[in-house]
């Protein structure tokens, strides 16, 4: 899933390294990593470890690393984000995707206003391999800025003792299996209610009015939304158009899809993403001529009651190319989650 809250995540192949993200993005990780888990630090070495207690001065040293690597993200300072890595370090998150020291960087090297998760730690253990390596194990749960209910997953954090310092060498990840798959839409649920469009004309006349209600469906596996859009003001006694779709969880591709339906006889079918804040949603639509189109779709949630839509059309497909842009508001005293 990648969490990426304010960075770009991988859409083109929707693949989500979310804790990932989470660990670098969050910056506090580190500094609950490295204390004494409830259990303890270990004091049995791994095959071809080394024995007894671990130093308590190489401990500390991998403390004071941490806090290091945590100022730093917060700052957004990517030289030195890069310093506390070594140069060979990488991650590989839990769909096998492998991405190096500058990859890392460049995720990481955000504002420091930027909305971060908040990052629930679990039962830690780290164990010195060689008096110069240790691996912290870990689990961790992860609730992103516009979600409610938390990721779940292990990780595995090298530490690796170069030059007399000790830097990260790498992180391994792995997700906990989903659960039910109606609880797949829970990161959508804010949607749920009364919305009123309120377009970035520029100048231009207004468009008609339009509006939307989102519900949940008797069983909570889909989100069901009907936007209407009023006639325009020469066509008055013309019926408002409207859309209707459902959104459900698609176990055939293991994503989030949409299909919907307009009363002019057009229909579409889309693929979601979630891309930090963001969801970035890709679809292909054919109206009623039989021509087709695809269109990329971007909702940028505010926490609370507003979100961004913008649009655009594929521009492989249209020499144009040109994005629309509106914001949604909750309508007062409607129905909220």
């Amino acid at each position: 899933m990648n969490a990426h809250f304010p960075a770009r995540w991988s859409i083109a192949d929707g693949h989500r390294p979310w804790l990932r993200v989470a660990l670098l993005l969050a910056g506090w990780w580190t500094a609950d990593l490295v204390a004494p888990a409830p259990n303890g630090l270990c004091a049995e070495p791994a095959i071809g470890g080394i024995a007894g207690e671990p130093p308590a001065a190489d401990v500390a040293a991998i403390r004071a690393a941490a806090a290091a690597y945590r100022e730093a993200l917060t700052k957004g300072d990517a030289a030195a984000i890069r310093r506390a890595w070594t140069a060979d370090g990488d991650v590989v998150d839990g769909w096998g995707n492998l991405l190096s020291v500058e990859d890392v960087t460049a995720i990481t090297d955000q504002p420091s206003d930027a909305p971060r998760p908040e990052i629930i730690m679990g039962e830690t253990r780290l164990r010195f391999i060689t008096p110069d390596v240790a691996v912290e194990d870990g689990s961790v749960d992860v609730v992103l800025p516009v979600s409610k209910k938390p990721i779940s997953g292990w990780f595995s954090a090298i530490w690796a003792r170069r030059n007399g310092e000790w830097k990260l060498a790498g992180i391994r990840e792995a997700e906990h299996p989903a659960a039910a798959l109606g609880d797949r839409l829970d990161d959508l649920e804010w949607m749920v209610g009364e919305w009123v469009l309120v377009p970035e004309s520029d100048g231009k006349e207004a468009p008609p009015a339009i509006t939307m209600t989102v519900r949940w469906d008797a069983a909570r596996m889909f989100l069901l939304r009907d936007v209407r859009q009023a006639p325009p003001k020469n066509q008055a006694d013309q019926p408002a158009a409207q859309v209707q779709q459902r959104i459900g969880w698609d176990p055939l591709v293991g994503r989030i899809r949409s299909w919907s339906f307009a009363t002019d006889g057009s229909r579409s079918e889309a693929t979601w993403f979630r891309d930090g804040t963001s969801w970035v949603v890709k679809g292909a639509a054919v109206h009623p001529d039989g021509t087709q189109t695809t269109t990329v779709n971007i909702y940028t949630y505010d926490g609370k009651d507003r979100y961004t839509w913008r649009t655009m059309e594929d521009p492989l497909e249209s020499s144009v190319g040109i994005l629309t842009r509106a914001t949604w508001t909750r309508k007062q005293g409607g129905p909220k989650r």
